[in-house]
């Protein structure tokens, strides 16, 4: 028996997923059969198994990983079981240079079926390393095979997404590989009359979505249309039997330390007339992307971020996101409303609402002062647990102790096989049942100091940002720091502010706050 405890990580690949499609099975089930089975026959501890059912390509898009990254640098897990090194790093270098680190710096082993990599051992270590930056190569290779696939099918007039879009249904291809698209028999009259009211109606898009919702003509997934959804309809090629590639080509980028995907509108795309039925005759398609240029919005936009509450602040009643209303008139400031133009909560000026929101934050500031001074359980708490792991080990200590003696006794005939076996294994469960409670006791130990960490940082943290938002000049950083402390903030209007005697700070506010409870 190897000492210590063990864990297992399970990774489904975007290769195990196409496998699947063809009859091989489950393949996390699949990989933890092989794993536990290893575990069994070299008789090691089992304490966690991890499993990642999501095929990113980053670690930072995987869960499971970074939850096994964090448990091994903390030096929880004598060795984890991979079926192959591959599975715990496909991505760039940093990636894998981090891996890499965690596993050296804690001494943690990587037991695969055919390997056991000790990050203590260089040749060990060298081999891993060898190991990721083939996968690496590797995930490269077949992600470009992958791609020159998809686009060879787009030009034969297959359909290679996932999902079909509104008005039709994604089929598989009889006696060859791929798919094409079948029209909808319920979604398609819905596609014709959005064009219709479109071309001949002399409607907007916006009244157009208003007609959609009034006539309850539903979408495929959302309660109801909006202005984007009509958009992308009357502005995709797949309605007159075409077929697109790159046309949302992905882009990435890095910001502030982490990697940000955008899939922006490309006008450089590649177009096949596809093997699929039009639902659109092209004539009507001609003039609708005519009216489209020439309802094309004079004013233009800006990227940059106005609203310094975006992503923070959303409507109590429906739960949408709030938004910035904005003026043409330089004198009437911009106000905040709900998204959803079936809601009736009511709109406030932005600035007011910013105002309240600061405002929270520093009678929040006084009052975390008080409970924190007055609450200081933690540290006491602390001491007790850290006092029960010292006993926990000298109990481990002892037990390690017994059973090193009765490996003696078997040695020199004072106890009999039977004997030995029967002893061994209340000892070993004794043990088992020891190093599982100092765990939990180390766990418990290591979140209450995160927790009182976070407390000590929480009042000049409040500090900073009240004295730091008013000096801000964009709205984006002001965003960026509001969003270090608070998770989000719901709204609640019911009343207009219409009498001589009301005050436009007639709402409720709740803000839910990135603090830890006392």
């Amino acid at each position: 028996m190897q000492d210590g405890t063990y864990a297992i990580y399970l990774r489904k690949s975007r290769e195990d997923i196409e496998s699947e499609k063809y009859g091989e099975g489950e393949t996390l089930a699949r990989h933890e059969k092989i794993l536990t089975t290893l575990a069994e026959k070299r008789n090691l501890a089992i304490g966690k198994i991890y499993r990642e059912v999501v095929s990113g390509e980053t670690i930072s898009e995987r869960k499971e990983m970074q939850k096994l990254l964090k448990d091994v640098e903390n030096e929880k897990w004598t060795g984890v079981l991979v079926v192959e090194v591959e599975r715990l790093a496909r991505g760039d270098t940093a990636d894998q240079g981090r891996v890499s680190k965690a596993f050296k710096y804690s001494h943690t082993k990587i037991i695969t079926p055919v390997k056991t990599y000790d990050p203590d051992n260089e040749f060990d270590e060298e081999y891993f390393e060898f190991g990721l930056f083939m996968s690496r190569r590797e995930y490269k290779t077949i992600n470009r095979r992958l791609q020159r696939g998809r686009e060879i099918s787009v030009s034969e007039g297959k359909f290679v997404g996932n999902v079909a879009p509104f008005g039709y249904d994604r089929v598989k291809l009889k006696d060859t590989k791929g798919y094409t698209l079948s029209i909808n028999q319920d979604e398609a009259p819905i596609v014709k009359e959005i064009f219709r009211l479109y071309t001949f109606e002399s409607n907007t898009i916006n009244s157009v979505v208003k007609q959609l919702n009034n006539m309850n003509l539903k979408p495929r997934v959302s309660d109801e249309w909006n202005i984007s959804s009509v958009k992308d309809i009357l502005s995709n090629p797949t309605y007159i039997g075409k077929i697109v590639w790159n046309r949302r080509k992905q882009k990435k980028k890095t910001k502030n330390g982490h990697i940000i995907i955008s899939r922006p509108r490309n006008q450089d795309y590649l177009m096949y007339d596809g093997l699929h039925e039009p639902i659109i005759d092209s004539t009507i398609w001609d003039l609708v992307q005519e009216k489209r240029k020439q309802n094309t919005p004079k004013v233009k936009r800006s990227n940059t971020i106005q609203n310094p509450l975006v992503g923070l602040v959303f409507c109590e009643k429906c739960g949408k996101p709030m938004q910035r209303r904005p003026y043409t008139k330089a004198d009437k400031p911009a106000t905040l409303i709900c998204s959803n133009s079936k809601c009736d909560n009511i709109s406030s000026k932005l600035y007011i609402v910013e105002n309240k929101i600061i405002e929270a934050l520093r009678i929040w500031l006084e009052n975390y002062k008080v409970d924190y001074e007055a609450n200081n359980n933690l540290n006491a708490n602390n001491d007790i647990i850290e006092k029960t792991i010292a006993s926990t080990k000298k109990e481990l200590e002892k037990e390690n102790a017994k059973l090193d003696k009765i490996y003696g006794f078997l040695e020199n005939g004072i106890y009999s096989k039977d004997e030995f076996i029967n002893r061994s294994k209340a000892i070993k469960d004794n043990i088992q049942s020891l190093e599982t409670k100092l765990n939990e006791y180390n766990s418990l130990l290591q979140k209450n100091t995160e927790v009182q960490n976070e407390k000590d940082t929480m009042v000049p943290k409040l500090k900073n940002v009240i004295d730091l938002y008013d000096k801000l000049e964009t709205a984006e950083d002001k965003n960026i720091l509001l969003k270090s402390i608070i998770a989000k903030v719901t709204y609640l209007k019911t009343e207009k502010a219409i009498k001589k005697d009301s005050t436009p700070t007639n709402f409720e506010l709740h803000i839910y706050p990135k603090i830890p409870k006392i």
